[in-house]
């Protein structure tokens, strides 16, 4: 039987509500400038994306992630560039994603699970790392190319993952003798989500709402 390559409803309203948060966030973040407004509108993007995720791996039938690109050399989409991707029935470790990314807005930046592998923070605690993404970075091969190193959120056909936050936080890029600096703000000025383990979403909207 061939499989239809119309749109289903989930597709479509996911597609109109990632567009809708994109302008959304683009006008908050232009209209009124500053740290916090910019990581509420992160916030909120991150929580689309989770939703949209979810309902990925719903509709592909198959394990989907939420990735976030994780390579030292990519100043621009470090902790910063998200996309959504599903398992690729054609082999192992391949996966598809059906359009672009997304990038959080400016001088915000996705806290890694690992507080060691925070850029320029050697003291951020480990309350304030993202502990529902993978533990380490993993190469994708995404649409058939080599796409780079992601950590990733994962969610099964049914809509389940393992649960935990993910951390949203300010940065700075600066340039150093090497090159430019990547190095994270403040970890008590932080905003994120929590990720049930089936699938629900909540808001974190204080670093309090982090501690064990």
């Amino acid at each position: 039987m061939r499989r239809s390559t119309a749109f289903t409803l989930m597709e479509v309203l996911v597609v109109v509500g990632l567009i809708m948060v994109s302008v959304g966030t683009l006008g908050l973040v232009l209209q009124r400038p500053g740290e916090g407004v910019a990581l509420q509108a992160g916030q909120a993007m991150l929580a689309t994306l989770c939703t949209a995720a979810r309902g990925r791996a719903a509709v592909a039938g198959a394990e989907a992630r939420l990735v976030v690109a994780a390579d030292p050399g990519d100043v621009a989409g470090r902790l910063r560039y998200l996309q959504i991707v599903h398992a690729d029935p054609a082999g192992t470790d391949r996966w598809l994603a059906e359009g672009s990314g997304f990038v959080l807005p400016p001088g915000v930046y996705l806290v890694p699970p690992d507080a060691a592998a925070v850029p320029g923070e050697p003291g951020w605690p480990e309350s304030r790392c993202s502990t529902a993404l993978s533990p380490t970075a993993d190469a994708l091969t995404i649409n058939g190319v080599a796409a780079g190193s992601f950590y990733s959120v994962s969610f099964t056909s049914r809509g389940t993952t393992r649960g935990g936050s993910l951390v949203l936080a300010s940065g700075r890029v600066a340039e150093g003798a090497g090159g430019p600096r990547l190095a994270f703000s403040d970890p008590e000025q932080v905003r994120g989500v929590r990720l049930r383990t089936s699938g629900a979403v909540t808001s974190l909207d204080e670093a309090g709402a982090l501690e064990p």
